[in-house]
């Protein structure tokens, strides 16, 4: 949003802005007369994402170039009617591919990734442009189909027809185009369009800041949650829904205090959702507002349900392991687990921290390989062992991991079978109502005394960095410093873990003191079936085979290399192990068990 002399021009990035946040239009347009100086606010994840668009956008236009289109590239260092005449000039010469494209018109301005030329006849001549739109986001979503509206009107003023479709390309599609009919969208643009143009006609509607996924990349995001907090805004009572706010404030509730005043039981039958779901956050507010005033963050037992909670929490084991997993899902076409962080005790009682680099393809296999040998072989010494992680997490990343390379699917099998893994984020939410904001590791600290070497600042940006150079490519990024300080970090959340799950264990003791009667999870099997262990036994013997010459990552495979006798050595490992299946599977004759 910018006011040149007297006239207003809006952008792309205001049209989508308004879409999901009013009151951002007005602190823009505070700006743009300006009324409002724009905060200072240097956000790493901001960085790594403007770096990430850029990169995808230049692999496209080498894309381009690579199928022999002639490439032109507006420059951006003259005026901005400097930018719009060359773009004019190239699409009446007839250029093939525009990056960059500059327009202007009737209030409106923008910036288009690339102009496309097509074989449809209009003002320019025997030919005419489409928009092509580069977008990190897999799925395309509200805001990018405005945009593209948006770019498709401009170029309908230079070229005296409007494109028919318009195109994204999503990372890790080969450049495939996504297309969309601009018919089909036309009256939801009209409408979002004239919605933003009265916005910004004075005088200035003050919409309340109300908060939604848009506030983490948003420049006033601190603006806004400095007035929300002002106004005790219900938004940060721990786990409430947007559905159960909107309720709340049909009701004349709008802060945090009035909902921790309501009596109990629910006085009124909600609209959406139970009674029971309302009386939770209720109590959650509750919570909250002792611990605000009490200056400390506090915590009492939820009614015991059998089967979850501390019931969910099984005897200590000297075995025991916690694990951390830092990831990256923008490395590769299904992200990258770069880190294997975890802590356990030695034979002498000592602790021991393993960080366990992956920065290839290569190494994030080897790295899960060696963390699913370790507590493989470990339960061979210390057969009651569990390995603690806090949320669903790392448990799923193993499974995807074991999917993606083929390899270690008994050993997971038996890890789940026997149920190792130990969530201590489910316990936490079924045991106890704490007076945080959110129940992350990082808020529950206070509870159990746990103090973090590497401050978090620091952490946030080295992570970043480590996101900057995987996703780049540049790994001269990552030096010693911003290795160790990731590596302080996720060791920090192992060492947290760890401490939580004592504090738990601890007051465990203390309520069977008080009389209390709290359960043990009953032990599970992990060992599979006689005839599934044989079968699997076969197929990994098979996947040996087919993959001893296939290179890990796809990227680094040719076509033709010889894997099997039935010479596939180009397929991925999850189709060979497929074809594994297939060809190891044994079939079921009845009276005569498994045979081949």
């Amino acid at each position: 949003m910018q006011l040149r002399g007297d006239a207003l021009y809006l952008s792309a990035s205001d049209l989508v802005g308004h879409l999901y946040c009013g009151h951002r239009t007005a602190l823009d347009f505070a700006v743009a007369v300006g009324t409002l100086a724009l905060p200072e606010r240097w956000d790493p994840f901001l960085e790594l994402l403007w770096a990430r668009g850029a990169g995808h956008e230049a692999g496209f236009v080498e894309h381009l170039r690579a199928q022999g289109l002639g490439v032109h590239l507006v420059d951006g260092t003259g005026t901005e009617q400097d930018a719009v005449d060359a773009t004019l000039a190239a699409m009446r010469a007839g250029v093939d591919a525009i990056v960059q494209a500059a327009f202007a018109f009737q209030g409106w301005v923008g910036r288009i990734d690339v102009l496309r030329r097509v074989d449809r006849p209009s003002a320019l001549g025997a030919w005419s442009y489409e928009v092509i739109d580069t977008k990190l986001a897999r799925e395309t979503r509200a805001g990018t189909v405005l945009q593209l509206c948006l770019y498709s009107a401009l170029l309908e003023t230079a070229q005296g027809l409007r494109p028919s479709h318009s195109h994204v390309v999503i990372p890790w599609s080969d450049y495939v185009l996504q297309t969309y009919r601009m018919d089909d969208y036309a009256a939801y643009y009209r409408r979002a369009r004239r919605a933003l143009e009265d916005a910004v006609r004075p005088p200035i509607s003050d919409i309340y800041p109300e908060p939604n996924e848009h506030c983490e990349v948003c420049r006033w995001q601190g603006r806004c949650d400095e007035r929300r907090r002002a106004d005790d805004h219900l938004s940060f009572v721990a786990g409430i829904t947007k559905g159960q706010i909107e309720e709340l404030k049909q009701h004349g509730i709008y802060t945090l205090a009035t909902l921790a005043a309501i009596p109990l039981p629910w006085p009124w039958r909600p609209s959406r959702g139970a009674r029971q779901s309302y009386e939770r956050v209720r109590e959650q507010a509750r919570m909250q507002l002792a611990g605000r005033q009490s200056g400390q963050v506090t915590y009492e037992w939820l009614t015991a349900v059998p089967g979850t909670g501390l019931a969910t929490l099984p005897a200590p084991s000297p075995g025991d392991i916690y694990f951390d997993l830092e990831g990256d899902p923008f490395v590769g076409a299904g992200g990258m687990e770069f880190l294997f962080g975890y802590t356990y005790f030695d034979a002498a009682g000592q602790v021991v921290y393993t960080a366990d680099w992956a920065l290839t393809r290569n190494d994030e296999k080897v790295a899960f390989e060696r963390f699913v040998d370790f507590a493989t072989q470990r339960i061979a010494v210390y057969p009651d062992l569990h390995i603690y992680h806090f949320a669903p997490y790392e448990p799923g990343a193993l499974k995807r991991l074991m999917g993606r390379f083929a390899t270690r699917e008994e050993q997971i099998d038996a890890l789940l079978r026997g149920r190792r893994f130990v969530d201590l984020f489910g316990i936490v939410r079924h045991a106890l109502r704490a007076s945080v904001e959110s129940y992350s590791i990082k808020k529950l600290e206070p509870l159990y005394g746990y103090a973090r070497r590497t401050l978090l600042p620091d952490a946030n940006k080295a992570l970043a960095i480590a996101q900057w150079a995987l996703e780049l490519g540049d790994l001269g990024l990552l030096d010693a410093p911003t290795r160790e300080t990731v590596s302080g970090y996720n060791r920090d959340d192992c060492e947290s873990a760890r401490g939580l799950r004592d504090w738990l264990e601890a007051r465990r003791s203390d309520l069977i003191a008080q009389g209390m009667q709290v359960d043990r999870p009953a032990t599970a099997t992990e060992a599979p079936g006689e005839a599934l262990g044989a079968w699997q036994a076969r197929i990994d013997a098979l996947m040996a085979r087919l993959t001893h010459d296939v290179p890990v990552d796809a990227r680094e495979r040719g076509h033709g290399a010889e894997g099997d006798d039935e010479g596939s050595g180009s397929t991925d490992a999850a189709r060979l192990h497929a074809r594994a299946v297939r060809r190891a599977a044994p079939v079921l004759l009845p009276g005569n068990g498994f045979r081949r």
